[in-house]
């Protein structure tokens, strides 16, 4: 194991740590006073990190991001005698760690949490920057705190056993960062681990200057608008880290429509297309109608009202889009392009 780099924190500064061996793994999760949360699917494929009694297993699934879900697990840490000095450890993907961490941060007013993320799309973005995050009724992550977590693991190994969409779902962030840094000529497929790497410290660069989402931490936000929407009309059918690309080429069609200086303004939408067909994700003409993304984009938790989207000229920006033609011309071009 060794270090990768340490995320600041005005509330806690955490480490994230490349693991090399499984094994590393394991310690922790039989440490004392220590009680591990699972994705159920990874608990299947690597059932020697569940053996302990304290484990607890849940479906990777939106329905577990809820607040019958947050106080289910909360019901077993109490009955577990958890306490202010016990630490989770939270085992899967996106989903699991934002529950987990939801939960950790308002158990005993907060409890400490390792991350251990088995996903593509949660090793190269989500797992640091310390929000956790509910659903509730029909908003996606509406409920959630700033709660980072005591550290994190990273093992390249998990990799190995996603299925094709989801490993492919997993370069949506990659793909995003290279083109709010300008680099898209520079993606490429062959590197994952560095690639990996890469997206951590530009994710980690951003949040040094802004941890709490009140200006440059938005332009991460890039390909969200409407990947969030196209998640939601899709019924999540879309999986996160696509929708991600799809958002991404509809924001850039739309800055270059709004004649902005869009470098490799070909190679992003060629990248995407490639991807989503690469996925074998088959979209449906239905996912991307104006009417309805636009009422979804407008209950997003971030929503003020205004069409405000993160677009690239030459840099990153926060745009209030008003001309709406020009993105019912996006979706439809994106849309038919695939």
């Amino acid at each position: 194991m060794h270090n990768l780099l340490t995320i600041p924190s005005k509330l806690s500064n955490y480490p994230v740590d490349w693991v090399e061996n499984i094994d590393e793994i394991k310690q922790q999760i039989n440490s004392d006073n220590t009680i591990t949360i699972i994705d159920k699917n990874v608990a299947m494929l690597y059932p020697d990190l569940c053996e302990h009694p304290s484990c607890i297993i849940i479906p990777a699934e939106e329905s577990s991001k809820t607040l019958k879900m947050a106080g289910k697990l909360s019901k077993v840490l109490i009955k577990s005698k958890a306490n202010t000095r016990t630490k989770l450890v939270a085992i899967g993907g996106g989903i699991v760690q934002d529950l987990v961490g939801f939960v950790a941060s308002i158990y005993c007013r907060g409890i400490d949490y390792t991350l251990v993320p088995t996903t593509l799309l949660a090793q190269a973005d989500s797992c640091i920057g310390g929000k956790t995050s509910i659903n509730h009724g029909d908003r996606k992550n509406i409920l959630g705190t700033f709660y980072p977590p005591t550290n994190i693991l990273i093992y390249p190994g998990f990799i190995d056993t996603l299925t094709t969409t989801d490993y492919l779902s997993g370069w949506g962030e990659i793909y995003k960062f290279h083109i709010l840094q300008g680099k898209m000529s520079e993606f490429s497929l062959d590197d994952v681990d560095s690639c990996i790497q890469d997206g951590l410290k530009y994710k980690a660069s951003i949040l040094a200057i802004d941890e709490f989402d009140k200006g440059e931490r938005r332009w991460l936000n890039y390909g969200h608008t409407f990947g969030h929407a196209l998640e939601t009309s899709s019924d999540h059918k879309i999986p996160h880290g696509l929708a991600v690309i799809l958002g991404s080429m509809i924001a850039t069609r739309i800055a270059h429509k709004l004649e902005y200086k869009v470098k490799d303004y070909d190679l992003i939408l060629s990248t995407g297309i490639n991807l989503i067909k690469q996925s074998g994700l088959k979209l449906k003409k239905s996912w991307f109608d104006f009417n309805e993304l636009m009422e979804i984009v407008k209950s997003d938790k971030k929503s003020t009202g205004e069409l405000t989207m993160a677009l690239v000229d030459s840099k990153p920006n926060l745009v209030n889009v008003k001309d709406l033609s020009i993105v019912k011309e996006a979706l439809k071009e994106v849309y038919e392009s695939i």
